[in-house]
């Protein structure tokens, strides 16, 4: 899943700049591999949600089955250019698998 930002598709004078430092702060603290908590805060549309992740807010997509309010496992698969993640879904042996 492609990550966008809060406000990254409303035009505003300073948002280009507020976005790309959310991004590049996110870069900062994370690697490519890591597995990161997030949790879903508010639902877009089908599909796609506002989940927060280390304290910042981001439209991604995710599972339909997410609960407002739970947390979601996600694997940050690259940084640059684009940061993606991918959720990772829990098996009912308990194993973890990519999506």
């Amino acid at each position: 899943m492609r990550i966008r930002e809060s406000g990254s598709s409303s035009s505003g004078f300073g948002r280009q700049s507020k976005d790309s430092e959310r991004s590049d702060r996110f870069r900062r603290g994370h690697r490519a591999g890591q597995k990161v908590k997030g949790m879903v805060m508010e639902w877009q549309s089908p599909g796609l949600a506002w989940v927060e992740i280390d304290g910042q807010r981001m439209l991604a997509q995710v599972s339909e089955d997410a609960v407002l309010g739970r947390e979601r496992m996600f694997l940050v698969v690259q940084l640059s250019p684009d940061i993606i993640l991918r959720e990772l879904h829990d098996k009912p042996s308990g194993l973890n698998v990519l999506v």
